[in-house]
């Protein structure tokens, strides 16, 4: 039987992303996604969603840590690409957030979109994730 999504977030998705390097102090689970505005002292979320991981790095050692990706999941027997459109409106859409890398995957393969290009990148393997060091470079250089 198929993993379902919450399943393959943690015997799946979990164990890949610690064996990539990001550790927990740069992973953000469920993040809401819309901004949040203060409307007659109550918070009120302006659009909808939440984000089932927002990675982060450090820019530098002495900086709090910037995000950098957007990774949606989805359950173990779609296709890895099917949080794909979900996770560009996170991303993208989503002034708050401003990544440039957004990530789909189902627990096997994944599927990234580069913002800075517009490519999309073809399915690959989870162990082939990027580690923290790759998007900070890019970061740095951007």
């Amino acid at each position: 039987m198929p993993l379902s999504e919450a399943d393959t977030r943690a015997k799946l998705i979990d164990p890949a992303l610690h064996r990539r390097g990001w550790i927990e102090d740069l992973i953000k689970r469920e993040e809401t996604a819309g901004a949040i505005e203060i409307i007659d002292g109550r918070a009120k979320r302006r659009g909808r969603g939440r984000t089932d991981y927002t990675l982060r790095v450090k820019v530098n050692p002495d900086t709090q840590p910037v995000a950098v990706a957007v990774l949606e999941a989805k359950a173990e027997h779609l296709p890895p690409a099917a949080g794909l459109e979900q996770a560009k409106w996170y991303g993208l859409a989503c002034k708050r957030l401003n990544v440039p890398f957004v990530i789909a995957t189902n627990g096997h393969l994944f599927v990234g979109f580069d913002c800075t290009t517009g490519l999309t990148k073809a399915p690959r393997p989870l162990s082939d994730l990027p580690t923290p060091a790759e998007p900070r470079q890019r970061r740095r250089q951007g």
